[in-house]
């Protein structure tokens, strides 16, 4: 049970923190990496309820993914807290490999909205950092249950 609470914990303040790297990227750079508004607005192409929908989005995805974090650190078995978030960060590098590259050419090509069309390099590389700083965060925080699943 510990380990499925932290879990859900990790998912929940990684997700938080990848969200927080987009919206600062967004504020202090020309680059409009605004997650929550893409995801909200992809499917209906309209503002309405666009952040409860981008929200509940990120979050359910971002709990499945610590979850996935949570068996492939089960096989790697970190021996303490720092070597857990490194091999998150690892993980998630490969994981923001994938990610950056299919919300690019989903949002990129695929939007309803204009203004989420006009994404560039630069948010594929922002994408993979967030990704990045989610698996380090992720993976200390399910490090410190040490989890033995196989």
């Amino acid at each position: 049970m510990k380990v499925f609470l932290l879990t859900v914990l990790a998912g929940i303040v990684a997700s938080t923190v990848r969200f927080a790297f987009l919206e600062l990227i967004s504020r202090l750079r020309e680059s409009h990496v605004d997650l929550i508004q893409a995801i909200g607005t992809i499917y209906h192409g309209s503002y309405s309820h666009s952040l409860f929908r981008g929200a509940f989005v990120h979050y359910f995805f971002g709990l499945g993914a610590a979850f996935v974090y949570l068996l492939l650190l089960a096989v790697f078995e970190p021996p303490t807290v720092y070597a857990a978030a490194a091999y998150g960060g690892l993980i998630g590098f490969f994981h923001g490999t994938v990610v950056s590259y299919s919300l690019t050419v989903i949002v990129d090509e695929d939007h309803p909205l204009p203004v989420f069309r006009q994404f560039g390099y630069e948010v594929v590389i922002y994408y993979l950092v967030a990704q990045i700083l989610f698996g380090i965060v992720a993976g200390a925080i399910i490090g410190f249950s040490h989890p033995k699943i196989f």
